[in-house]
């Protein structure tokens, strides 16, 4: 569950795929080229860094889960719109005070 992986693969002929796996999927799978082929790579050093890139690239990407995006989620999006549309729908704002709060 929930793993992460970046390596290079040794494939027929001396040359290398560069695998990446991602908690979503269940298995590892390949860079791919054009034409949806896996791409290969020449040494087991460059596969490795494309795969260091791409796993890297993910993780400063935006992140998904289970519908939520980083910085908010839909459910959070869809109570936000309901609120403005019942509460502020009149144009009136309503102040809410705690009482007893610290000021």
């Amino acid at each position: 569950m929930n793993e992460f992986a970046g390596y290079a693969h040794p494939i027929p002929g001396g040359r290398w795929w560069a695998m990446i796996r991602f908690a979503r999927d269940a298995r590892p799978k390949p860079i791919m080229a054009e034409g949806d082929k896996p791409q290969v790579f020449p040494d087991e050093l460059a596969a490795t860094k494309a795969a260091l890139h791409h796993v890297l690239a993910y993780f400063n990407g935006k992140l998904v889960c289970s519908g939520e995006i980083a910085g908010g989620s839909v459910k959070e999006a869809k109570f936000a719109a309901a609120d403005r549309k019942l509460f502020r729908g009149t144009g009136k704002v309503v102040e809410v005070e705690n009482k007893g709060a610290a000021a």
